[in-house]
């Protein structure tokens, strides 16, 4: 929900003397949710009251707690007219998009804030009708000025992410450990990140007023996290009960756990062999997809965009390689048998299954085809050295690293400047 800078710019006695777009974007890096329009010599604005982060829908009651708050002001207008000595009073009209009063006030303060409801947010219309009387004559002569502007208000963009490590933003903290304190994150236990994809999408919406519901969570598998009893799936639909609308679109990164990631990496690190064939665990992760699609259809999800996995093994030149130590003591076979057989496979998957569902894919693959772990032409993935120096422990180890998180989400935000 936003008014934009320009509502009452032709009002502005001196256009020049400041630029409203500009100070709207200054404020809005400052302040968690910050939307304003433009006065005379000082600047009005619609922001909301709440708990801390409350554009995060996690629960029911965030959703009932965003309340949002509309200061219109005409102050700007009255402090020229008091000049001229006259007297003002205000009588003020608000509209939905269907003409529909919604609320009328009147006095003579020269600014009302009106509160709206998040969950239904229409177009809305003021009406501000001005009453001036000279003061300076013994029968006093009446002006009134009506003022109408209609300011579209946007229905709040609601985005959605459920996951894993990968949408988590794992291996990414917020504030890195620093002398002698631990990491913080917006939630320690499932390492969620405000420098991950989902976060950075939902921040860089500047076009929309935007509300995220957060649900992935580091470790998650679908049996175990998504679509388990109080998981994310369960969580998002509680809050869509509420809502009474689904989410605008859902970001999800799913399979990787289910496949077994953590574990293949072990092996390796091991020496064990890749040699064995894999077809059964993919049998089951195409399964477990289905099962969450069939979910996601029950609550009747429009938009779903699946982001495909990164790849850790290429260097600058697009080749496997396995010889910059940080590896471990993984072979080069086995990286190479990683590559093919795994995750190869897995986003071959992944992008089937998308075009089965009618999903979104956002394929990762030609930004990770050269900036993989042992890339000397900067590498989008975290080393283990790097996960211990900045969050403490090693679990952030072969993830995306921040840059990575920015460049999906570019990548997520052009798809969704095209639906």
């Amino acid at each position: 929900m936003r008014f934009e800078a320009a509502i009452y710019r032709e009002l502005l006695p001196d256009r020049n003397a400041v630029n409203p777009d500009l100070y709207c974007r200054q404020l809005q890096k400052e302040l968690l949710e910050f939307f304003c329009f433009t006065t005379m010599r000082d600047h009005s604005w619609i922001t909301t009251i709440s708990e801390k982060l409350p554009e995060l829908w996690q629960t029911p009651k965030d959703v009932l707690q965003g309340e949002r708050l509309v200061n219109i002001s005409l102050c700007h207008v009255a402090a020229r007219q008091a000049d001229n000595d006259n007297k003002m009073s205000f009588l003020w009209k608000l509209y939905n998009e269907k003409t529909e009063l919604l609320e009328r006030r009147s006095g003579a303060s020269c600014s009302q804030v009106f509160s709206l409801d998040p969950k239904v947010i229409y177009t809305h219309k003021i009406t501000v009708q001005l009453t001036m009387a000279s003061s300076d004559m013994e029968d006093a002569e009446y002006y009134t000025e009506i003022i109408e502007k209609s300011s579209k208000i946007d229905k709040v963009y609601w985005l959605a992410s459920v996951g894993d490590s990968f949408s988590s933003g794992q291996g990414n903290p917020d504030i890195p450990v620093t002398r002698g304190k631990a990491a913080k994150w917006l939630d320690e236990t499932c390492y969620r990140s405000s420098k991950s994809f989902p976060y950075q999408v939902f921040r860089k919406m500047t076009n929309k007023s935007s509300a995220l519901s957060f649900f992935a969570c580091s470790g998650a598998t679908v049996d175990a996290g998504i679509l388990s009893k109080n998981g994310q799936l369960d969580r998002l639909e509680k809050v869509m009960k509420l809502r009474d609308d689904p989410p605008d679109v859902l970001l999800l990164t799913i399979g990787g756990n289910d496949i077994g990631f953590t574990d293949i990496i072990s092996m390796m690190q091991q020496g064990s062999s890749l040699e064995q064939s894999f077809d059964m665990r993919f049998f089951y992760v195409s399964h477990q997809i289905d099962r969450v699609a069939t979910k996601i259809q029950e609550l009747k999800i429009p938009r779903v965009i699946l982001i495909t996995y990164y790849d850790v093994t290429k260097n600058e030149h697009g080749v496997v390689d396995a010889s910059c130590g940080l590896f471990g003591q993984v072979s080069l076979s086995n990286l190479q048998q990683a590559e093919k057989k795994i995750l190869r496979r897995l986003n071959q998957l992944l992008i089937k299954k998308a075009k089965k569902y009618g999903w979104i894919t956002v394929d990762t693959t030609e930004m990770f085809r050269r900036n993989g772990l042992c890339s000397n032409h900067g590498s989008l993935i975290r080393s283990r050295n790097e996960s211990l120096t900045l969050q403490g422990n090693e679990y952030g180890s072969f993830h995306p690293n921040e840059e990575a998180h920015r460049k999906i989400s570019e990548m997520v935000l052009k798809v969704l400047e095209n639906v």
